[in-house]
């Protein structure tokens, strides 16, 4: 029987797949939400769940790009992948060791400010168009941070407590995530989500052992039964699971409704340390997440409207 094909006009996009990219985006959103949770649940040297998730993320990514493109990895993967696979090793490690540092609030909310480096580098390295408006609402998120920061509750038993040391590790993760998303644009360019993904997971768990080697190689074995457990976990539901739900969401979901949503992820996390860790939250601090939230939004709206 002869099939048909009707085709939107361009432009278009079909109400189904625009359904099933946002209801793909609501399982990244709550994915990427939980992994700080989980890195603390593990009760494992950060350093320890960095190294190991990341090396079987290596055999999950290169399985998927042999069956999905019938070919292994190559040398002309790898070379392109260096610096933002190096990137991407010390931010798994450094936010790993931060986020064990300090609470899940003060480590998602620091480490959502991204934006505010990656937008205006953006515009430098790649000559495009930039809403000074936009860095001007950063200010907004950048005041809800010090309200978030600055009003933590006092330090109890249980490790979820606040801590400059860790924010410092956030701090510097969110420099090499940031640098990550700058050196990997070329590379996203022309190759599906398993070809990165499967240059940059090896190169990455190479830097997390070295770090691991130098600073406590002693951490690297400390693995238990139940370290396993949440390693494997972090691998297939934030560094497989999620990361391929993302690339499907993109094809039927525009950036700008993906950046927008993805704002609430810091306080999605939130409500899982509360509930999980017995985390405790500050009413101050709840009028700071949201001040970060609000300049988040209004920075992606501007700079969409930048690109349009």
């Amino acid at each position: 029987m002869n099939r048909v094909a009707l085709r939107l006009p361009t432009g278009v996009r079909r109400p189904q797949g625009r359904a099933l990219g946002l209801s793909a985006l609501a399982v990244v959103i709550l994915l990427f939400s939980g992994g700080s949770t989980l890195v603390k649940l593990a009760h494992t040297p950060a350093l320890a769940i960095a190294f190991w998730r990341m090396l079987l993320c290596c055999f999950i990514w290169v399985g998927i790009l042999r069956i999905s493109e019938h070919r292994w990895l190559a040398w002309s993967d790898i070379r392109p992948a260096l610096l933002p696979g190096i990137a991407f090793g010390l931010n798994i490690a450094m936010f790993f060791n931060g986020v064990t540092k300090t609470s899940v609030a003060s480590a998602e909310f620091t480490g959502s400010l991204t934006p505010l480096i990656v937008v205006p580098l953006g515009a430098l390295l790649f000559h495009e168009r930039l809403r000074p408006k936009a860095l001007v609402f950063g200010l907004i998120s950048l005041a809800g941070l010090a309200i978030v920061l600055f009003n933590a509750p006092p330090a109890k038993k249980g490790g979820n407590d606040f801590s400059w040391t860790g924010i410092a590790w956030i701090g510097a993760a969110v420099t090499m995530w940031a640098t990550y998303m700058l050196t990997s644009r070329t590379l996203r360019q022309g190759r599906t989500v398993a070809a990165v993904m499967a240059a940059v997971c090896p190169i990455a768990a190479v830097i997390t052992l070295a770090v691991g080697l130098v600073f406590a190689p002693s951490d690297l074995v400390d693995v238990t039964g139940r370290s396993v457990v949440f390693i494997v976990l972090l691998a297939v539901l934030t560094g497989t699971l999620a990361h391929g739900l993302m690339v499907f969401a993109q094809h039927s979901v525009p950036i700008g409704v993906i950046s927008m949503l993805q704002v609430s992820q810091p306080a999605l996390s939130v409500l899982w340390s509360v509930l999980l860790l017995d985390a405790s939250v500050r009413g101050i601090q709840l009028v700071g997440m949201a001040l970060v939230i609000v300049g988040l939004v209004l920075v992606t709206v501007q700079t969409q409207r930048s690109r349009d």
